[in-house]
């Protein structure tokens, strides 16, 4: 199993977005470097997803959107709860969304906190980064931010 970070695409382009592919023992690693840098915050357990039958939705197509009832409506509350900070005002990425592969969105400001975070650090940028991560968050904190699966 891989955790594949993908940058969102900013204005509904359609070029394929960048990615970056963690292990997940690699993953533990950076994301232990990045609470202690700051760069994560624990915002508390991460937040319920809509049930979609009370939207009345009755299915779902090969490509996992819904189908029936008030599927707009059901995507726009999955949408919400994806990108949604947690309970806190801490700048930062929220923890659960790097634990899960669930499709969370990391915002762009989330992104950008945590760039702030690590310009901040007075010491050597830390070896678990490697020369990729930096850049796609800064990418990421420039754009409309990226989703974990």
């Amino acid at each position: 199993m891989r955790y594949v970070w993908e940058l969102r695409p900013v204005d509904g382009g359609t070029t394929p977005p960048a990615d970056l592919r963690y292990r997940p023992r690699r993953l533990a690693r950076i994301i232990a470097v990045m609470t202690t840098l700051g760069m994560v915050v624990d915002t508390g357990p991460p937040p319920k997803f809509p049930m979609w039958a009370v939207y009345g939705v009755s299915d779902f197509d090969s490509a996992g959107r819904p189908l029936g009832g008030r599927a707009e409506d059901y995507e726009a509350a999955l949408a919400r709860i994806l990108s949604h900070h947690g309970r806190t005002d801490v700048p930062g990425i929220p923890l659960h969304k790097l634990r899960t592969s669930l499709g969370w969105h990391v915002t762009a400001a989330e992104c950008a906190a945590a760039v702030a975070k690590f310009d901040a650090w007075p010491g050597e940028p830390p070896a678990a980064f490697g020369s990729q991560l930096v850049p796609f968050l800064r990418a990421a904190g420039a754009g409309d931010g990226f989703e974990v699966h």
